[in-house]
């Protein structure tokens, strides 16, 4: 494993599947770009054991990051593991905020591990600690930000959602979170009362 392969095959598609998940578009939640890119990218995460002088068990040990990224790369690729409590599921949702009016305001969208015995984990943010666990082992001197980002949208009278059929080849579901500013100023989960939903082309 070279630097160079590295950041081609986890870095820059870590890079390129955050600027799209910044971006305002509706994703069917188990099959559009975002779930190809986030499967490909557990995968290649998976294999850097092969890259180096640890086997699966020990890289788990180390890093519970890579076990969670070993695990969704496996299911990614062959279904239904042997061990069913290794299964782990990769979905989108589009999360936004709520604000009393009503209003809503897109943040970003979300990718979700949901693992059988580990629970629910953000993809990026693990995908991202997994990456660095792999840099540090392989001693590679690369610097990265790998920070999920997110772009100051506009708050508007429903939760609006744009179908581009570059990245989804076809919808027939969304998934929706939602979140609310407390009053310590933190996004934290919430259940509107009432929600208006758009999806335009």
């Amino acid at each position: 494993m070279t630097p160079q392969r590295f950041i081609n095959d986890i870095l820059k598609p870590w890079d390129e599947l955050n600027t799209l998940l910044a971006k305002q578009y509706a994703f069917q939640p188990d099959l559009s770009d975002v779930s190809r890119l986030a499967g490909n990218i557990a995968v290649s995460i998976r294999h850097q054991v092969d890259f180096s002088e640890l086997n699966d068990k020990q890289a788990n040990e180390l890093s519970p990051p890579h076990k969670l990224m070993s695990d969704a790369g496996d299911y990614w690729r062959h279904g239904n593991l042997r061990k069913e409590e290794r299964n782990s599921t990769i979905s989108v949702s589009a999360t936004f905020e709520y604000k009393d009016g009503p209003e809503f305001r897109f943040i970003r969208n979300t990718v979700m591990l949901e693992h059988q015995s580990l629970g629910k984990h953000d993809f990026m943010v693990v995908a991202a600690e997994a990456a660095r666990f792999w840099i540090s082992q392989h001693g590679f001197n690369i610097n990265w930000r790998g920070i999920p980002d997110a772009e100051l949208f506009v708050y508007e009278p429903a939760a609006r959602l744009k179908f581009n059929p570059k990245y989804c080849a076809s919808m027939s579901s969304v998934q929706l979170q939602f979140v609310k500013m407390d009053t310590s100023n933190k996004l934290v989960p919430f259940d509107p009362p009432d929600v208006k939903f758009e999806v335009y082309e």
